[in-house]
């Protein structure tokens, strides 16, 4: 049930923390919504950093970056999808290369008034799908102490030289399909277990089966005892590196860090064969002070040397969870304006030349100082290059953000209800906003529209004034597309102009000439309602596509336009997905008037971009109730709004360029009430 005042809802498939006891015999089997929060959607490959299509072509590649954060609400619930607008949703993955859960769950049958936390978290499965798509990492979480739990357990060896916890912990990164763990060991344990601890850190290391990431907390020392360094040096390295034997992967410095402790930090892991840059990150705590740190990252990120170290980010999330109106539907434009500027600056663009105008270093008392003051900060983008994905076609985007007011399919509105699912977000924009004007006395405004989408919950809006001389041009993704004679570019829009079909361009910046963009002109009349425009590129046969954009031009007052989707791609259409296998209803309860429906089918990446359910109900009234790249969906509450005796759920797949299978359907045949 969603309260959309309130903005919270009931779900009781739910993600779960887990105690010693839970991991050493856990199994997919026993665990009652394991297939139910699985990540499917594989890493993708990120492509070779090109600076001159960056903002900042200075900024160095190197440094990567940690993001430590809740997902859509720092609680004690969480869920994979859901029914409601008002959540936390990540939109600025192109900074980030680790993503980490940062809340704490407690385990699955702990009392609500009173609960106790597992040790172990698991990454929200959807946060990991939308990390992979854009090329992250994402890690779960180990966080001690915990109440009620004994240490020693957790490093027990048996006598043929396994660690079941490690097992175990292998075994569900392998299933739930994440990348790892955030090692947050914050408190004092005795040396014996403190060398355990490290073995079984080498043995899973040595037994993992696939690219397996761990990063480790600057807590403690080998000896066990908590003694925060603030820098990598000789006393903490061995949780990264014993010798010859890899512990972890890389390591977060605790936040009081200063000027010569950077540079320290990186000397010394140069000095021992590490990467300063992918091994070493400096943390900064958000979760607390907000947009004002005491701590100042120009020392991390020096304006005339090199980078020091990896920047690691710590409650990112506060955009959405410090903010006292997050929880009303109506005001998420304010939310995803404080994570603009969070990630790209006070000015909220990535564009911004001047940064901050207020900081001051200050000394850290535990208390945070003006957190809302966002001029304060620099926003990451000053510091860190944008990464993209974008190099094999077809590509594919409907600007949809993973959550809504309603779902659209193919520009029609396919469901009215609020929703929220990361696992179904797209890549975003690459530049959130990279506007350049020909005027400065008009302004352009973009952003996200939740009123209206050709795909998902939501479309790009260009809006604002302009007048017959000015241009207004909005640099959106980071590419790297080779050209051959067959590929094409789509493009679906709508916009209030009457009839101005030269005012809409699409743009192409190619590596051989980074610095100018290519316009294409719109073919069709600009509508009211959804146009699409589909043009061959073979005229650009032999180049490489760096960057595409768009141009308005010569329109009027109060200019709107909304961009649905753009498909780059490939060769002619993909044949239609095969029509899906093994749909089955594997549970129906019901209550009122409404039914928890639980569905399974056989799963099939082949051509399959994701699953499609619809609940179809009188005249074949068809209502979209899910979408997800995985073989079982949990329907929460589906509602018989026409008080029938018999409806139908139709299972259906989707290809990467959106064609659309024949589709399975199963009946539900309603109690009597």
């Amino acid at each position: 049930m969603t309260n959309s005042v309130k903005g919270r809802e009931t779900n009781p498939v739910r993600l779960h923390g887990y105690n010693v006891n839970d991991i050493k015999n856990w199994s997919a089997e026993s665990d009652p919504f394991a297939k139910y929060n699985r990540s499917r959607v594989p890493l993708a490959k990120r492509i070779p950093f090109f600076a001159p299509t960056q903002v900042n072509p200075k900024l160095s590649p190197l440094p990567q970056v940690m993001n430590l954060s809740a997902d859509y609400d720092k609680s004690a619930i969480s869920f994979k999808y859901g029914k409601s607008f008002a959540k936390n949703l990540l939109k600025f993955w192109q900074y980030t290369d680790i993503y980490g859960a940062w809340h704490g769950l407690p385990i699955l049958d702990s009392q609500e008034e009173n609960p106790q936390y597992g040790v172990i978290n698991l990454p929200n499965p959807a946060y990991t799908d939308a990390a992979h798509r854009n090329g992250v990492l994402s890690l779960g979480k180990w966080f001690w102490p915990r109440e009620g739990q004994k240490f020693s357990e957790w490093v027990e060896e048996k006598e043929d030289h396994t660690f079941p916890v490690a097992d175990k912990l292998l075994e569900m990164s392998e299933y739930f399909g994440f990348d790892g763990y955030f090692i947050n060991q914050e408190a004092t344990i005795t040396q014996e277990d403190s060398e355990s601890l490290m073995k079984m850190m080498k043995y899973m290391q040595k037994k993992a089966s696939k690219p397996f990431h761990v990063q480790w907390y600057d807590a403690i020392l080998k000896d066990g005892k908590l003694n925060y360094q603030n820098e990598f040096n000789e006393k903490n390295d061995r949780w990264v590196r014993d010798g010859a034997e890899r512990v972890s992967n890389s390591i977060f410095l605790n936040y009081a860090w200063n000027d010569k402790r950077l540079e320290y930090s990186n000397s010394h892991a140069e000095k021992i064969g590490l990467d300063p840059y992918t091994e070493v990150f400096a943390g900064t705590e958000n979760d607390k002070y907000g947009y004002n740190p005491p701590y100042d990252t120009r020392l991390i990120f020096p304006e005339n040397g090199e980078p020091r170290t990896g920047w690691a980010l710590f409650g990112t999330d506060f955009v959405w969870n410090r903010y006292d109106n997050k929880l009303d539907p109506e005001d998420q434009e304010e939310v995803y304006r404080r994570e603009r500027r969070y990630w790209c600056g006070p000015t909220e663009s990535p564009l911004d030349p001047i940064g901050r105008t207020l900081y001051k270093p200050y000394k850290d008392e535990y208390k945070a100082v003006n957190p809302e003051e966002f001029r304060c900060w620099d926003g990451v983008s000053r510091y860190i290059p944008e990464r993209s994905v974008i190099g094999s076609y077809p590509f594919l985007t409907s600007f949809n953000t993973g959550h809504g007011k309603r779902f659209f399919v193919n520009g029609k509105l396919a469901s009215a209800e609020e929703w929220n699912n990361a696992s179904i977000q797209d890549i975003l924009p690459t530049w959130q906003w990279w506007v350049t004007n020909s005027r400065s006395d008009h302004s352009i405004s973009v952003s996200y529209d939740y009123q209206t989408a050709y795909d998902g919950g939501s479309s790009l809006k260009i809006s604002g004034d302009l007048t017959e001389d000015q241009a207004a041009e909005i640099r959106l993704f980071k590419t790297c597309l080779p050209v051959d004679d067959d590929v094409s570019l789509s493009f679906t829009y709508k916009s209030n102009l009457k009839d101005h079909s030269k005012d809409f361009k699409f743009g192409l910046i190619f590596e051989d000439q980074p610095y100018q963009f290519y316009w294409v002109d719109s073919e069709e009349k600009m509508t009211s309602d959804w146009t699409s425009n589909s043009l061959s590129l073979a005229n650009f046969k032999g180049r490489v596509i760096a960057a595409i954009g768009i141009q308005v031009a010569n329109g009027q007052r109060d200019y709107c336009l909304n961009l649905g989707q753009i498909h780059l791609a490939k060769g002619e259409q993909t044949d239609k997905p095969k029509e899906p296998k093994g749909f089955t209803i594997d549970h129906l309860k019901m209550s009122e008037g409404t039914a928890d429906v639980f569905l399974s089918w056989d799963f099939d990446a082949e051509n399959v971009l994701f699953y499609e359910i619809y609940h179809v109900t009188g005249e074949r009234n068809r209502e979209l109730v899910g979408r997800i790249y995985d073989e079982v969906y949990y329907i929460h509450q589906l509602k018989n709004r026409h008080h029938e005796r018999k409806t139908y759920l139709e299972l259906l797949a989707v290809s990467p360029d959106h064609s659309r299978s024949t589709a399975l359907c199963k009946d539900i045949t309603w109690s009597a009430n």
